[in-house]
């Protein structure tokens, strides 16, 4: 089958990683897909299979090209890939195929990664608009609490909904990486207001923890998380790499003793699940995509703490001084990871294809 994966922009992301672990996947189960990305944002060293087509509508951001001009072509690019079947990832990339495909008369799913107070006011006055039109069939959730946040917005639609987590994929074409060595704990993600890496810092200044804090990603806040780690004076201890490859943000998780992520909200971070997998010990705030992540019936992975409580993720800090990497339930941990399955995820997004 000819399907069509339509993502906003390519960069190292978690819905970029999604879109190309099933492009992939669709390529080992016998199908012809095509990954078009709206716009060229960043280099990232996602591993894409030779069976897949890659696309790039335009080749950098530019708001008045992406506005004017991504439709037109979006609609060109589904027809030059013959697209039976179009599967969209990211709300502007929504907004776009669900236009292309009532002009086109295509089957489409489209794929919520965050949940729907993140979005603005206009695209969320704009996918109520094209679910009215009959331009939306079936939508899925990254996690039962972006599902949650969609319930009182799509009120009287007739819609097919389901929750669909991401995977966790190992790499493909590279050499193992050896853990890092060292003491210290891990944070992984975008350096953003979102993200909450200062209250981490926070904690590291006031616990009695004396081992480092690694903080891999790049955003806007570096300045400012560069600037309270001097203040607080635990600047020698704060070490921001920047982005990693996704081989070596493995070998950072391996070698970590817990991994922190006190983020305001998520959708379903793949740095956790993969943090889960991999047997990493973790520690996430409260927030309810983060507490569906590590949680099984009333069992739960790692620790869960209040967002905002400083003293709590100091606290937690101590707890790990002078002692062995912590190790986490082992049915807990086998749990998520069938739940954080390659075959689990392949299983869920075919199920939605048309019979062939």
């Amino acid at each position: 089958m000819r399907i069509a994966l339509v993502v906003t922009q390519y960069e190292a992301g978690g819905a970029q990683k999604a879109a190309i672990n099933l492009a992939n996947g669709l390529v080992r189960a016998g199908h012809t897909p095509t990954l078009i990305f709206l716009y060229k944002k960043a280099e990232a060293d996602f591993y894409i299979e030779p069976g897949v087509v890659v696309e790039h509508l335009l080749p950098e951001k530019r708001p008045v090209a992406l506005l004017l001009f991504s439709l037109p072509r979006l609609v060109k690019a589904l027809r030059r890939a013959g697209a039976e079947q179009v599967i969209a990832f990211t709300h502007y990339a929504n907004l776009y195929s669900a236009l292309a495909c009532k002009l086109l008369g295509m089957p489409l799913v489209i794929s919520h990664r965050n949940p729907l107070f993140s979005y603005g006011r206009l695209t969320q006055l704009a996918d109520r608009w094209l679910a009215r039109l009959g331009c939306l069939g079936t939508v899925t959730y990254v996690s039962q609490a972006v599902r949650d946040s969609f319930e009182e917005h799509y009120a009287g639609q007739q819609l097919k909904h389901k929750v669909i987590y991401n995977c966790v994929d190992g790499p493909r074409g590279e050499a193992d990486v050896a853990p890092v060595d060292g003491d210290y704990l891990l944070a992984v993600g975008r350096l953003s207001e979102q993200k909450n890496h200062a209250l981490l810092i926070e904690a590291l200044a006031r616990s009695h923890y004396t081992g480092d804090l690694v903080i891999l990603g790049e955003g806007e806040c570096r300045a400012s998380l560069e600037a309270l780690a001097e203040r607080l004076g635990v600047a020698s201890r704060v070490k921001l790499p920047g982005v990693k490859r996704n081989a070596e943000v493995s070998a950072w998780l391996q070698g970590a003793k817990a991994f922190y992520m006190p983020s305001r909200y998520e959708g379903m971070s793949n740095a956790l699940l993969e943090a889960v997998v991999g047997r990493t010990y973790t520690v996430v705030s409260n927030v309810p995509a983060q507490v569906e992540a590590v949680s099984v019936g009333h069992e739960t992975y790692g620790e869960v703490l209040e967002i905002d409580d400083v003293a709590a993720w100091a606290a937690s800090m101590d707890a790990l001084q002078g002692v062995a990497r912590p190790q986490p339930a082992a049915t807990v941990a086998e749990a998520l990871a069938e739940r954080y399955s390659f075959a689990r995820f392949m299983a869920d997004f075919t199920s939605l294809l048309p019979d062939e």
